[in-house]
């Protein structure tokens, strides 16, 4: 049951078998939150609008490269067919799957971005083309999580949500960064990145200096209707993310480490903006009972993500109450 009192948000998504699922949330009481909501609503009562999934790492792992492969080089093809100049090299075999081509592919989405992802522009090619842009994004981020995967670890899955369109979206103010956090675990809920490009942080996990010494990092600016249900494995130490930052860091030479402005938080504006935590309803007390087990208990979660969360379809409905 929701909180009395609180906001809250529900998200009702489809099952490959046809059935529903609920997810709700209790959301923190903070102004960004309150202005998210406002988003949402707006958005909801848009015409022509309508609720938009991306599971972003589903069920996929290393056995599903040989699909990733196809279906990359098949929406590779498809961008291809309608430019003059073939923008993106088709990738010519399973060697082809690393980050370092998975980092290229993401360069040209960023430069799509730039050149028509807002319906104008020499790279806008209408909606169909958009989408398989869009589409591309996704399917490079599900390759990566699919390359990190190993059998038997946990499944960090997500997805986000959003009532499309998500952008532009408004702006986020230099006080919200203090909801800022690099603290993601299972069942709690953070704005979408809602900006076409990579952080700090992106960059970081993507071993990506690249993008930092073309000066391209993006932090986020923006906020939508758009969030992102996090159902990750819990860290065993506090401030994990920074410390894999900054053994990335030590490593990088020193005119890229003088682009990170490193001793200036607000600019590395690291994490996600903090939403709320799930509520353990009707849904969840059917896969198991006992409530403070699904706060703590990793194998739970785990069984959950394996059984549950892999086999949803699609979105249905998104509601605030509040």
């Amino acid at each position: 049951m929701f909180l009395s009192g609180r906001k809250n948000v529900r998200y009702t998504f489809e099952l490959e078998d046809g059935k529903q699922l609920q997810l709700q949330y209790t959301l923190q009481e903070n102004s960004l939150t309150d202005r998210w909501i406002k988003e949402v609503k707006l958005y909801s009562r848009t015409k022509g609008s309508y609720p938009n999934l991306d599971l972003s790492n589903k069920s996929y792992t290393k056995a599903s490269l040989v699909e990733l492969y196809g279906k990359l080089n098949s929406i590779i093809d498809t961008i291809n067919s309608v430019y003059e100049d073939k923008p993106l090299v088709p990738l010519k075999g399973l060697r082809d799957l690393n980050r370092e081509n998975m980092n290229r592919l993401h360069e040209k989405f960023e430069e799509y971005g730039e050149k028509g992802s807002f319906g104008s522009g020499p790279w806008y090619r209408g909606e169909r083309i958009h989408t398989t842009w869009l589409n591309l994004n996704d399917y490079i981020h599900i390759t990566e999580n699919a390359l990190d995967i190993k059998k038997g670890e946990f499944p960090n899955y997500s997805c986000l949500a959003t009532v499309f369109p998500p952008y532009p979206g408004k702006k986020l103010e230099e006080e919200d960064k203090i909801f800022l956090t690099t603290e993601f675990s299972w069942g709690h809920l953070y704005l979408g990145y809602n900006t076409l490009g990579k952080d700090f942080m992106s960059a970081a996990y993507d071993n990506d200096a690249r993008v930092v010494d073309n000066e391209q990092v993006k932090i986020q600016s923006m906020y939508s209707s758009e969030a992102w249900l996090c159902f990750h494995e819990r860290s065993h130490y506090l401030k994990d993310f920074e410390s894999q930052f900054e053994r990335w860091y030590k490593k990088l030479n020193q005119d890229t480490k003088d682009k990170i402005p490193l001793t200036d938080l607000s600019k590395l504006a690291f994490g996600r903006y903090y939403l709320g935590c799930i509520v353990v309803n009707r849904d969840l007390s059917k896969f198991h009972p006992i409530e403070k087990d699904w706060y703590n208990d990793a194998n739970l979660q785990k069984r959950w993500n394996d059984e549950v969360f892999s086999k949803v379809k699609d979105i249905r409905k998104i509601e605030v109450y509040g």
